[in-house]
């Protein structure tokens, strides 16, 4: 079957999509002059960092005009290569790459620096698409199943071997497109009693419960729901496999949570679930933060005004702690704007990827919802104590090339097809 592209209403790339992208970066970059002003600062005087980021705009509005005169089919038919030659330099970073911030994810060039990851999340999109949108290809049996979930867990294994967790955790969001494409809804049950598992796991261990308690209590409720069940052979069955693989599974994530995490990351967890106090230490990031934003109130200290982001006390508050300046300079009218402007980015993707005439161009747009979805939950449910501190870009409002250049490519290239979508 040939690809017969309609152009008669779609000579421009969709409207709201790029009026929120616009939108999302203007908060971003105003935020980013904000926070990075001198203390005194009045006048309008680009800082260093405000410099990149106008740098970075430009180098981002470039990659919108190359791919507005892209040949569309080269999407769909480049997936793999793509893919490909992305995985080979986030294999590459590994060996000759520099370390940032505790992770080697980064290629150095000068004073800038290139982080390969970033660049993943569209290739995997883009081959996850390409493999699902392949012609009677369909979501069901264990090879389809296999591969799909293979195509993104690999790149999973890469970056936690750069030792950069936050970047790895996004592609769990892929299981979401899975859903839309299939996957059935127990898988999404059995994952959340995983995550209730872990944290239940995790609270025995941070308050220095032996597990076995945790397996007791599993095993006892397992074995009360048999006795009231053992009129049904198969609900017993059941039941006792979920009883003895739910204890197994604790057991696992207990020593799991004791030999293999590191001391910074035990903190950052405990801190959140409220087991661990220290806000001169590993709470100081968080602490400050919920100040930062609760000093916004109802309509900020306004522009250049926010003290504790522009005073330095939440650190990294032009990047992976923007939410803070926004929250504090702009309040809650400035949050519930930026909120409005992020979620309706993220319905209008939901709207284009289910107009789409192709699987690909579905899939390629739900991957792409998914992601900064991921993104924009982790990183504000962070700054709001909801969700251990785990280094995560507020997407398209964060300071960074890397980021906003690897958001603005997946964003586009969806829009893109789109704008040439099938009949």
């Amino acid at each position: 079957m040939k690809y017969q592209y309609s152009s008669s209403d779609n000579n421009k790339m969709d409207i709201w999509g790029v009026f929120f992208y616009i939108l999302l970066v203007a908060i971003g970059f105003i935020n980013i002059f904000s926070v990075t002003s001198d203390v005194n600062q009045t006048s309008l005087v680009l800082s260093d960092i405000a410099y990149k980021q106008l740098f970075f705009i430009g180098g981002a509005i470039v990659i919108i005009l190359t791919l507005s005169f892209a040949n569309v089919v080269l999407i769909d038919y480049l997936s793999y290569y793509v893919y490909a030659i992305v995985i080979l330099l986030n294999i590459a970073v590994l060996f000759i790459g520099k370390e940032v911030g505790g992770a080697k994810s980064w290629f150095g060039f000068g004073g800038f620096g290139i982080q390969p990851s970033e660049f993943l999340k569209l290739a995997t999109s883009m081959a996850l698409a390409k493999f699902l949108g392949g012609y009677g290809m369909r979501f069901s049996g264990w090879r389809n199943v296999t591969y799909s979930i293979g195509i993104f867990l690999f790149p999973v294994i890469l970056i936690l071997l750069q030792n950069d967790t936050g970047s790895a955790l996004v592609y769990f969001s892929f299981f979401l497109v899975l859903y839309r494409e299939g996957m059935p809804g127990y898988i999404i049950i059995l994952a959340f009693w995983m995550g209730l598992l872990t944290i239940l796991s995790i609270v025995f261990q941070g308050l220095e419960i032996s597990s076995y308690y945790l397996v007791g209590t599993i095993l006892g409720v397992g074995s009360i729901a048999v006795y009231f069940a053992r009129k049904s052979r198969q609900w017993v069955v059941l039941i006792t496999f979920i009883a003895v693989s739910s204890a197994v599974f604790s057991t696992i994530v207990g020593i799991v949570y004791d030999k293999v995490f590191q001391w910074y990351q035990k903190d950052r967890i405990e801190i959140v679930l409220g087991l661990k106090e220290d806000k001169q230490g590993m709470g100081y990031n968080l602490d400050q933060s919920k100040v930062a934003i609760g000093a916004g109130r109802f309509i900020g200290r306004g522009f250049q005004n926010g003290t504790q982001t522009k005073m330095g006390f939440v650190p990294e508050q032009h990047t992976d702690f923007i939410f803070c300046t926004i929250g504090e300079e702009w309040g809650f009218v400035g949050v519930i704007v930026f909120f409005s402007a992020f979620l309706g980015l993220l319905i209008r993707l939901i709207q284009l990827s289910e107009r789409q005439s192709d699987a690909y161009g579905r899939i390629l747009g739900y991957s792409v919802c998914c992601i900064l979805f991921f993104h924009w939950f982790v990183n504000i449910g962070m700054t709001i104590g909801l969700i251990p501190v785990i280094g995560i870009p507020l997407p398209f409002v964060s300071a960074g090339g890397s980021s906003l250049w690897g958001f603005t490519l997946l964003l586009f290239t969806f829009l893109r097809y789109d704008q040439v979508r099938r009949n």
